[in-house]
């Protein structure tokens, strides 16, 4: 199904990164445009137009004579990995196992990850009892999907839109201060996933942003 003029609205964010790395392995074509959220872009007037809420990656393309506006990034993946048939398996057993991964990534590892960042990184002041609860959360976490790829070379059977969705995270570990040595098979996959050329170019989008300014 054809997406014309195809346009992202992306940063330098693990939820960006989640869409301009499927783009990259879809091999789209796409106009990117940059919404520093340090600087509150994404509460522009045009960006609330699209996300009422106030959030990116938001992706937009014209179809059938109408323009067509996507935002949440788990969404994103979900759809364009079904309008291109890759990265989200049509069997119904695989399907539900990629699904279901995915899920525990969008409910559970972003989220706590992103709160851990606050805490560690970003607040202004650092209990110690919110650092080490948030922490401990994300580290249970880590472990479980350590657990997970000690018996898969990927999160499911084959690479798939639940390991783009948890790879921007889990490659910046140190937000939520753990060692990724300590977690050998996660590591091993970190490694394995950043290594694929379109990884490396998705995670460079949008040229030059950085979440510092």
């Amino acid at each position: 199904m054809s997406q014309d003029h195809l346009t992202a609205w992306l940063w330098a964010t693990p939820n960006s990164n989640r869409v301009s790395i499927l783009f990259e392995e879809l091999g789209l074509h796409y106009e990117i445009v940059g919404v520093n959220i340090r600087r509150r872009e994404q509460f522009a007037p045009e960006i609330l137009a699209m996300n009422p809420y106030g959030k990116i990656p938001i992706v937009a393309w014209d179809e059938g004579g109408s323009r067509r506006v996507m935002f949440e990034s788990g969404a994103i993946l979900i759809d364009f990995a079904l309008r291109h048939g890759r990265f989200l398996p049509s069997d119904g057993a695989a399907r539900s196992r990629v699904l279901s991964w995915l899920m525990v990534v969008l409910t559970g590892l972003a989220p706590l990850s992103g709160q851990a960042h606050h805490w560690t990184e970003l607040a202004p002041e650092k209990p110690t009892s919110a650092v080490t609860h948030i922490v401990g959360a994300v580290e249970r976490i880590y472990r479980v999907l350590d657990r997970q790829l000690a018996a898969s070379t990927f999160l499911c059977d084959n690479y798939s839109i639940a390991d783009i969705a948890a790879f921007p995270w889990i490659t910046r570990y140190s937000w939520v201060t753990l060692r990724l040595d300590e977690f050998v098979h996660l590591k091993r996959w970190h490694d394995l996933v950043a290594s694929r050329p379109a990884v490396k170019r998705g995670m460079a989008i949008p040229d030059g942003a950085r979440l510092e300014g």
